[in-house]
C-alpha cells in the first residue's frame, strides 16, 4: 500500500511539473489577459489549506521541525509555466537571475554547508530543496510582470483571498465557537502574519488616486478583512504589527498629498478600527493576563538553547532543520538539559519521557543561527537587506506613479515582518513563505523597470 502511494505521488508531481506547468506555458504564450488571471489565480489559492497546493514525499509528520518531509509546491509549476510563456514570447526583459535572487540562492547554499555536520543529513536536506524550489516562485512572478496592469491583477487575487479568509474565519469563530480561529492556515500567527503583510500594500493601492472606485472599494474591503482576521486570532504581535504598518502607509498617503479619498478612507478606517478594538478589549484582555518574565516563558528558554548550540557550532551550525533533534532526547541531551533545568526551577518533576520531542525556538534569526550558524545568519540577513534596498529604491523612483505607494506599502510589510521574526519563525512556512517570495520579485521587477529607465534617461542624454 505504502509503495502504491509513493507512486501515486511521484506520477501526480511529474504531472504537474513536466505536464501542467510546460502546457500552461505555452497556452499562456502571447495572451496578456490569460497571464493576468493566472497571477490573480497564484494569489488567490494561496489562502487555500496547504493540502491544496503541495504534495510531500520522504514525509515524516511526527518531526516537530520546521520542515517534514521533500515539499512539492503545486504554485511553483504555475510559475514554471509563467516563466516558459516569457521565454516562448522572447521577452528581452526576461532573466534567470532577477536583481536579488542570487542572494537568495547563495543563503540555499550556504545553508548546505551544515548538511555534512547535521545529526541527521536527510533532514538538513529537506529545507534547501524547499527553499530553493522558491526560485521558481521568484524567477516566475518576476517573469510575469509587464507592466502595472500586471501587478494590479496579483494584488486582486491577494484581496479577493482576504475576504475570502474573513468569512472562513468568522464561521469559526461564530459557528465552530474558537476562541482563536486558524481559518485555512495551520496556525493563527501564520495567517495573522499573512494577513497584514498583504493588507499594507494593499491599503497603499486603495489609498492611490489613480485607483478606480471600484477597485478602491475591493482593496479597503480587503485591508478591513486583514484587520478583523488578526483581531479573530488574537495575535497581539500581528495586531501591534497591522496597526504600525496601517499607520506608515497612511502617513505615506498624505506626504504624496492629502485628497478627499485618502482622509475619508482614514477617517473610516480610523472609526472601524476603534469599533473593532472596543469589541474586542476583553479578549485581548485575557491573552494578555500572563506572566512573559524569563522565568515563565518558553520562548526565553528555547533562545538559550539556540545560543548555546550556536557557541559550539558557530560557523555552519548544528545542521538545517536539525534543531528539533538537537534540543531533544535522546540525541540531543546537552541542550534538552537546559530546557529541562528551567522546568525544574519552575517546580516541574522531570520525566524523560517528556523531553523527547521538544519544541522550536519561536525567533526565526536564533533559529537560523542554531542550525545554520554565523554564515546563514549573515546571508540571510543580507538577502532581507536588498530587498528593503530595492523596495526604498523602487518607491523613491516611482513615488507619483500609480505604483509609488503599493511599492511602500511592499517595503513597510518587509521591514515590519523582518522585525517581526525576532520573535516568530513565520516566513518558513509554506504559505507565508511563498507570499515573502512573491513580494521579493515583485519589487526586484520594481527595480528592474528603475534600471533600465534610468539606462534610457542616460542613452537620451547621450544622443543628445
Amino acid at each position: 500500500m505504502d509503495s502504491l502511494k509513493m507512486i501515486f505521488k511521484v506520477l501526480a508531481i511529474a504531472s504537474v511539473y513536466l505536464g501542467i506547468g510546460p502546457l500552461l506555458g505555452i497556452y499562456l504564450n502571447g495572451k496578456d489577459v490569460a497571464r493576468r488571471v493566472t497571477l490573480g489565480f497564484l494569489a488567490w489559492w494561496l489562502v487555500r489549506p496547504p493540502s491544496d497546493f503541495t504534495l510531500m514525499l520522504y514525509s515524516v509528520e511526527k518531526y516537530r521541525g520546521h520542515c517534514r518531509g521533500f515539499e512539492f509546491n503545486y504554485l511553483e509549476a504555475i510559475a514554471l509555466g509563467l516563466a516558459l510563456a516569457a521565454l516562448l514570447e522572447k521577452r528581452r526583459d526576461f532573466r534567470y537571475l532577477p536583481p536579488g535572487l542570487w542572494a537568495w540562492m547563495l543563503w540555499v547554499a550556504v545553508g548546505l554547508l551544515s548538511v555534512p555536520g547535521a545529526i541527521n543529513p536527510i533532514y538538513a536536506l529537506m529545507p534547501a530543496f524547499k527553499f530553493a524550489k522558491m526560485g521558481f516562485v521568484f524567477v516566475g512572478v518576476f517573469a510575469a510582470l509587464h507592466d502595472e496592469r500586471d501587478v494590479k491583477a496579483l494584488m486582486r487575487g491577494f484581496a479577493i483571498a482576504l475576504i475570502m479568509q474573513l468569512v472562513v474565519c468568522m464561521w469559526d469563530r461564530y459557528v465552530h465557537g474558537s476562541f482563536q480561529v486558524k481559518g485555512w492556515f495551520e496556525h493563527q500567527n501564520p495567517m495573522a502574519m499573512w494577513s497584514y503583510m498583504l493588507a499594507l500594500p494593499i491599503l497603499g493601492l486603495a489609498l492611490s488616486k489613480d485607483t478606480p472606485p471600484r477597485d478602491v472599494a475591493l482593496y479597503f474591503m480587503a485591508f478591513g478583512s486583514a484587520g478583523l482576521v488578526i483581531v479573530l486570532t488574537v495575535s497581539r504581535a500581528s495586531l501591534a504589527a497591522f496597526v504600525m504598518g496601517s499607520v506608515l502607509v497612511m502617513l505615506g498617503a498624505y506626504v504624496q498629498g492629502l485628497t478627499a479619498r485618502r482622509v475619508a478612507l482614514g477617517v473610516l478606517g480610523a472609526l472601524c478600527g476603534a469599533l473593532v478594538l472596543a469589541k474586542a478589549a476583553n479578549t485581548f484582555k485575557a491573552r494578555m493576563g500572563g506572566d512573559d518574565s524569563p522565568k515563565n516563558d518558553l520562548r526565553f528558554v528555547l533562545n538559550q538553547q539556540s545560543a548555546a548550540m550556536h557557541r559550539d557550532h558557530p560557523l555552519v551550525g548544528i545542521g538545517w532543520n536539525n534543531f528539533g533533534l538537537a534540543n531533544s532526547r535522546p540525541l540531543g541531551l546537552k541542550y534538552s538539559q537546559i530546557l529541562e533545568r528551567w522546568e525544574q526551577n519552575r517546580g516541574s518533576t522531570i520525566y524523560a519521557v517528556n523531553f523527547m520531542n521538544n519544541p522550536l525556538t519561536e525567533s526565526f534569526y536564533w533559529l537560523v543561527l542554531a542550525e545554520t550558524g554565523t554564515f546563514g545568519f549573515v546571508t540571510i540577513l543580507l538577502f532581507a537587506a536588498l530587498t528593503l534596498w530595492h523596495g526604498l529604491r523602487s518607491t523613491a523612483f516611482f513615488w507619483r506613479t500609480p505604483l509609488g505607494l503599493l511599492l511602500y506599502g511592499v517595503t513597510v510589510a518587509l521591514a515590519i515582518s523582518y522585525l517581526h521574526l525576532r520573535v516568530e519563525r513565520i516566513l518558513v512556512q509554506t504559505k507565508n513563505l511563498t507570499t515573502w517570495v512573491i513580494f521579493c520579485a515583485l519589487v526586484a521587477r520594481a527595480e528592474w523597470w528603475r534600471r533600465q529607465a534610468k539606462a534610457g534617461r542616460k542613452l537620451e542624454r547621450a544622443e543628445r
